[in-house]
């Protein structure tokens, strides 16, 4: 090898950084000497991996192969480090869950539940940053396994199906649209219409549902919490397209109603989604089988607000 860690640790904090300066005061070191490391890691290679573009270093080309490996391997180090300690501290095994898109934990006291037993040598966290940045919270290792609506297509991750879902349009239940049996495109041209991400996500319902009627609400409204667009809907405030089982919670308790879209209905598939690294990691092995059983479960339906 050619470089040290150190030169990956640099690698990684200018990417994210994106200057030498940040990356010198994350890493812990002064801005010459990390210049110096710069320079050091450029001559081993034989080539430049940053460029400046103005006052920020951008990756080359040649470098981006680079920067994806220390993103990857950094992490692994990391989570190898606290195994270690770990298992030496005779300590439980620690699997961190993440939903993305979604603020759905409703199905979580449940599934805790159902895995009682194993929880003296398992740890089990739920992180809330998978919410809003789903893939890197999974490729950095801050979430081990993720549920996720929807397959996320990248090379260093697999997934496996949880359960069908829907989207539905979600309405105050005094709403107009609560009494159709279905909605169409053209129903949104006048409504106030929340979202939690401007962008047009593959298999969703802008792109599915949407765009192919040429359709646009009359105001869009990015709110990125779904629980806050959940609290507006239920004061009458706007209308939002949303999966059925992450509102089931909302749904039972009356707080809002929820249309089909189109009568034959928009599908949505929920997978459960992990670093294929990860394959012969005996605790997120574990920890995917019991959430593959949990949501193939009764106990786990969408009617049962406690259970999912």
């Amino acid at each position: 090898m050619r470089l040290d860690i150190k030169h990956w640790q640099l690698l990684d904090a200018i990417a994210r950084f994106g200057s030498l300066g940040h990356a010198a005061e994350v890493i812990g070191v002064t801005q010459s000497a990390l210049s110096h490391r710069l320079a050091e890691a450029e001559r081993r290679l034989g080539s430049a991996i940053f460029e400046r573009d103005g006052r920020r270093l951008r990756v080359t080309p040649a470098g981006q192969a680079l920067l994806e490996t220390a993103q990857t391997v950094l992490p692994e180090l990391e989570r190898a480090e606290q195994d270690f300690e770990r298992v030496a501290a005779n300590a439980s095994y620690l699997v961190r869950i993440g939903v993305s898109s979604y603020s759905a934990y409703h199905w979580v006291p449940g599934f805790l539940s159902s895995v009682n037993n194993q929880r003296e040598k398992l740890q089990l966290d739920f992180i809330a940053a998978a919410t809003r940045d789903a893939q890197t919270a999974l490729l950095s290792g801050a979430t081990d396994l993720l549920i996720s609506p929807g397959l996320i297509t990248n090379s260093a991750l697999e997934g496996k199906k949880l359960f069908q879902d829907e989207l539905v349009l979600v309405t105050h239940p005094e709403h107009p649209l609560a009494k159709k049996a279905y909605i169409e495109a053209d129903d949104l041209a006048d409504q106030d219409y929340l979202t939690y991400s401007l962008d047009a996500l593959p298999g969703f319902e802008y792109e599915q549902f949407i765009r192919p009627a040429g359709v646009r609400p009359r105001h869009m409204q990015l709110v990125e919490m779904t629980d806050a667009i959940v609290e507006m809907i239920g004061v009458n405030l706007g209308v939002s397209i949303l999966s059925r089982w992450a509102l089931s919670r909302a749904l039972n308790q009356g707080l809002v109603s929820a249309v089909p879209l189109t009568r034959k209905s928009l599908p949505l598939t929920w997978y459960v989604m992990s670093r294929k690294s990860d394959r012969s990691n005996a605790a997120i092995r574990l920890t995917e089988k019991n959430l593959l059983h949990w949501f193939k479960a009764p106990e786990a339906s969408f009617n049962n607000s406690s259970g999912g």
